[in-house]
C-alpha cells in the first residue's frame, strides 16, 4: 500500500482495542505531562500575546483559551493559542509531538464533544505520525534549518483532527495532501516567541486542514508518495511496518524534561545541578566551566552570550552557569534579573565547549560531561542519559508533582488542580472532554 495511504488508514482505524495493554498507561504520563506544561505556559508572555491576537480576530467560537480565562473562540484559533502555550516553556517531552497534538486534539474535541477515550485514541494517532514522518524527514530538509516540530506536527494534528471530525481514510489523504503545504518552522527563529508559534501553527494547520477537507477541498491525494516533499529518507516499509505495530510511546518510549530548557541540554544541566550540591561551588571560586560532549550535541543551543530570557534558554554557556549559581533550572533563572546579572554574565563568560571523542548518540544519550575547576579543586559528572529518558525514567509520582507544579504556576487553585489531576489521571473514561476543559475556562 502506498505511504500516504497507509498513514490515512491508521488514522481511520486505530483503536485501543487492539492496542498494547502496555500502550495506555505510557499514553496517559504524556498527555498528562504536556497538559500540565500547557497551563503553567498559559502565563508566560508569548502565550499572552497569541491570545490576544485571537480576541482581536473576533472570532467565535466556542473553544477555551487557556491563557485567557474566559476566552472562547473558534476551533483553530484554540489550537494556536494553546499550542503556543505549550511550548512557550520549552519543557514539553523531546520531539514536542505532544505539544501540537494536545492543543489540537483538546479543541477538535471540545467542539465535537468527544468522550476521553476518542480523544486519547486522536492523540495516538497524530503524535505516532507525526513522529514517524519526523523519522523520516530528510537530512537535507533538516540541514536547511526546518524544525520537524513544525513541518511534521502539522501532518499529525491533521491526521488527528480528522480523525475527531469522522473523515474517512480518503478524505484524510486529502487531508494529509492540504496540511503538507502549510508546514513551516526554521530553526534560526530558536530562543524567540517564534519557537512556540511553530508548535501552535501545527496545530491550527491540522484543524484547518480537516476542517477544509470536510468542506470539500482539494489536495493531492498521494502526497507523501510523489517527489517534491520533505520525506526523501521515508519508505513504504516505514509506514506498512510501524504504524500500529511499533509506538513510539513505547519503543523507544518518550523522553520527559525534567528542566525547563532544550533537551540536548539536559544532561549537562543535570550535570551541574549534581556538581553544586554534592560540593557547593561558589560562583566566585569558578575559574573554568567545560563541558565535553559528541560533535553537534549542542547544535540548537545558538546563543552564546544571551541578551533576554528566551536566548538564555537556548544557551549551554548560561544554563551551566545558571544551574551552578542557582542550583537549580527552573523557570525563575530565566528572569531578566539574572540574565543581565554582571556575576552571571561573568560566570557565562567561563564556559567552554569542547567536542569529546564519543559519536553523537540518539538524542538524550551518550556521555556528557561537565567539569568546573577552581582555585582548589576540580569537580567533575558525567550523565549519559537525560533525567526522563526511557533509561533513567521519571516516576508518575514525580510526574504527577510536576504537573502540580505546573498547573498552580498556570494560576489553578488547589481544587482544581487536584480534581483535574484525578481526571487526567483517567482520561480516557472520562465521557466528554468538555468536563476537562471547563475546569480552566471560569
Amino acid at each position: 500500500m502506498p505511504m500516504t495511504e497507509d498513514i490515512a488508514a491508521f488514522a481511520a482505524a486505530f483503536s485501543l482495542k487492539t492496542a498494547p495493554a502496555e500502550l495506555l498507561p505510557r499514553v496517559r504520563e504524556t498527555f498528562l505531562d504536556s497538559f500540565g506544561v500547557m497551563l503553567a505556559g498559559g502565563r508566560e508572555e508569548s502565550a499572552q500575546i497569541t491570545a490576544r491576537w485571537v480576541r482581536g480576530q473576533g472570532a467565535v467560537g466556542q473553544c477555551a483559551v487557556i491563557a485567557e480565562r474566559g476566552l472562547r473562540t473558534s476551533t483553530a484559533n484554540a489550537a494556536l493559542a494553546n499550542g503556543v502555550a505549550a511550548h512557550t516553556l520549552d519543557y514539553d517531552h523531546f520531539g514536542h509531538q505532544s505539544a501540537v497534538m494536545v492543543p489540537c486534539v483538546l479543541a477538535a474535541g471540545e467542539a465535537k464533544g468527544v468522550s476521553g477515550r476518542g480523544l486519547i485514541e486522536s492523540y495516538i494517532v497524530g503524535v505516532e505520525v507525526s513522529a514517524l514522518l519526523a523519522k523520516g524527514m530528510s537530512k537535507a530538509a533538516q540541514e536547511l534549518g526546518l524544525h520537524p516540530a513544525g513541518v511534521c506536527g502539522s501532518l499529525g494534528a491533521a491526521a488527528a483532527a480528522a480523525r475527531i471530525f469522522g473523515l474517512g481514510r480518503e478524505q484524510i489523504q486529502v487531508a494529509l495532501g492540504i496540511a503538507a503545504s502549510l508546514t513551516a518552522g526554521l530553526s534560526q527563529n530558536f530562543g524567540t516567541m517564534v519557537k512556540p508559534l511553530h508548535i501552535g501553527n501545527a496545530a491550527r494547520n491540522g484543524i484547518a486542514a480537516a476542517e477544509l477537507t470536510a468542506l470539500g477541498f482539494t489536495a493531492n491525494a498521494s502526497i507523501f508518495d510523489q517527489q517534491g516533499g520533505f520525506f526523501g529518507a521515508l519508505r513504504n516499509e516505514d509506514t506498512s511496518e510501524e504504524l500500529g505495530k511499533r509506538f513510539r510511546f513505547l519503543e523507544p518510549g518518550i523522553a520527559f524534561k525534567a528542566y525547563p530548557c532544550p533537551y540536548s541540554s539536559q544532561r549537562a544541566v543535570d550535570a551541574i545541578v549534581k556538581i553544586v550540591e554534592r560540593h557547593n561551588v561558589a560562583p566566585r571560586d569558578v575559574m573554568e566551566i567545560t563541558c565535553a560532549a559528541a560533535p553537534a550535541t549542542f547544535r540548537v543551543l545558538i546563543h552564546h552570550r544571551p541578551t533576554t530570557s528566551l536566548e538564555a534558554k537556548f544557551s549551554l554557556e548560561y544554563l551551566l552557569a545558571a544551574g551552578l549559581t542557582l542550583k537549580t533550572i527552573n523557570e525563575e533563572c530565566f528572569e531578566l534579573k539574572h540574565v543581565d546579572d554582571p556575576v552571571m554574565r561573568d560566570l557565562v563568560a567561563k564556559v567552554r565547549i569542547v567536542d569529546s571523542p564519543a559519536k553523537r548518540e540518539t538524542p538524550g544519550e551518550g556521555p556528557v560531561s561537565v567539569q568546573v575547576r577552581t582555585q582548589t579543586a576540580v569537580y567533575e559528572e558525567t550523565v549519559s542519559y537525560a533525567p526522563g529518558h526511557p533509561k533513567n525514567p521519571l516516576s508518575w509520582e514525580r510526574l504527577a508533582a510536576k504537573y502540580q507544579v505546573c498547573a498552580r504556576q498556570g494560576g489553578s487553585n488547589e481544587t482544581t488542580v487536584a480534581v483535574s489531576l484525578e481526571s487526567l489521571s483517567r482520561i480516557d473514561e472520562i465521557a466528554n472532554v468538555r468536563e476537562l476543559t471547563q475546569l480552566f475556562a471560569a
